[in-house]
């Protein structure tokens, strides 16, 4: 029941604040970070990866956070499974860099597809797209688990 509390509080993070939250046309993914820190606790990688497909599949026909449908479903798969394989090697005292590390990767992965032709075309100019999305992200995503006390609510799960 928790794991739909929080994922409807994802979604409505996603759809009312992401608009306000937009600098220069990026925003950052708060159902991704939902992805992350809901699988930490999960055993069973296959239950992560569905779950992280699914909630990516919603993400890009539902919410339309993509251009690419299917990307979404990629990154949040990708994600899970690395979130739910930390599950094996959690250090209490490391939980902040184990989801930003996530996080970061997830982030790659997406603008490696998003901005494909910038990365062939002007790598520097990929680059930086790359540290201003990841440097937002982690930014607005570090406050969020400061200030919903989600490390607690992870660990305890």
């Amino acid at each position: 029941m928790l794991f739909f509390q929080y994922f409807l509080i994802s979604v409505l993070l996603q759809l009312l604040f992401s608009e306000l939250l937009t600098i220069n046309g990026f925003q950052p993914n708060i159902v991704l970070l939902f992805v992350i820190l809901s699988q930490m606790p999960e055993s069973n990688t296959s239950k992560a990866v569905l779950i992280g497909f699914v909630t990516g599949l919603f993400c890009d026909l539902v919410l339309f956070t993509g251009s690419y449908i299917g990307l979404s479903s990629l990154v949040f798969s990708i994600c899970a499974f690395m979130s739910s394989r930390i599950r094996y090697n959690f250090v209490f005292r490391n939980f902040d860099s184990y989801w930003i590390l996530t996080l970061l990767v997830g982030i790659a992965i997406y603008c490696l597809f998003r901005y494909d032709f910038l990365f062939f075309s002007n790598f520097f100019l990929f680059l930086r797209n790359f540290l201003l999305i990841s440097l937002y992200s982690v930014l607005v995503s570090y406050i969020l688990v400061k200030i919903l006390s989600l490390r607690k609510v992870v660990l305890n799960a």
